[in-house]
């Protein structure tokens, strides 16, 4: 129970500063939920962005969909890709047409093309429930943190351990979110994420190689506390520019010494050693 409450923490922590923002993440409108998830199916998330726009200017409830024909909805997806998608999301607009949102709750897998992972999206995004929307990102991180063969059975038995005292809306965001930035499918950045001292995965991974000292997260972590020790109040910019580091990965560096106690950043982000 320790390790769980330990991943759920540093989770929500990190999820503070490392949210992507989309406008449907602040929505409870389930229509909108329904329209991003069917739309970002095998799709990555910013080019799935541009057509979720696209359509719910297009298309703002289900009604204006249901009087659309197919191809006018085919011409709006094209350049998509599998666009069964777009004809199943067109069938359940006159669906909700005819019958609400809440009228179908919950049972939200009687629409067309819906499965476990959207109806839980719409339980959880739309409706506040307190379930997993479990994806591919989601089982993944369970697996390599927990150090589970069956992270569909681990979520099962312990979802209400889980989510308890959590939103599960929040949650379930800082979960895709760590899983499509961190903990990738292949090349996960290990040395970056914020459970790697307690990550079974990373301990246990016997394809695991120690990575090289140059250009790696210890040594720059290494030149800017060497650097701060020697030079007060520099700001971010300037530290930047001498030390020549890409300003991504700087800032995710300065963040984790941040929240680890080393440094402080100031105002007019100024950068000195904590006290």
């Amino acid at each position: 129970m320790n390790k769980l409450n330990t991943f759920k923490k540093q989770l929500l922590k990190w999820s503070i500063n490392n949210t992507r923002e989309y406008s449907w993440r602040y929505s409870n409108d389930p229509w909108k939920i329904l329209l991003i998830e069917v739309i970002a199916q095998q799709t990555q998330l910013n080019r799935a962005h541009v057509y979720y726009e696209k359509f719910i200017k297009r298309y703002p409830t289900p009604r204006e969909m249901s009087v659309a024909t197919k191809k006018e909805i085919l011409s709006l997806w094209s350049g998509l890709g599998y666009n069964s998608r777009a004809l199943r999301l067109h069938e359940s607009s006159k669906i909700l047409t005819k019958k609400s949102f809440n009228s179908i709750y919950p049972n939200f897998d009687i629409l067309p093309g819906v499965g476990k992972y959207t109806k839980n999206a719409l339980l959880s995004f739309a409706y506040k429930e307190k379930v997993i929307t479990q994806d591919t990102n989601v089982t993944r991180i369970f697996s390599r943190f927990f150090g589970i063969k069956n992270p569909e059975n681990f979520i099962k038995e312990n979802e209400k351990n889980i989510l308890k005292n959590v939103q599960s809306r929040k949650f379930n965001q800082a979960l895709m979110d760590f899983g499509s930035k961190i903990c990738k499918a292949k090349n996960p950045l290990c040395n970056e994420c914020i459970f790697e001292n307690n990550c079974e995965k990373f301990f246990q991974n016997t394809k695991y190689t120690q990575p090289t000292f140059k250009g790696s997260n210890r040594e720059i972590r290494g030149k800017v506390i060497k650097y701060l020790i020697n030079n007060e109040n520099i700001d971010i910019y300037s530290l930047n520019r001498i030390l020549k580091i890409e300003e991504d990965k700087l800032n995710l560096i300065l963040k984790k010494l941040e929240d680890e106690g080393m440094i402080n950043i100031k105002k007019k982000k100024l950068i000195e050693i904590s006290s």
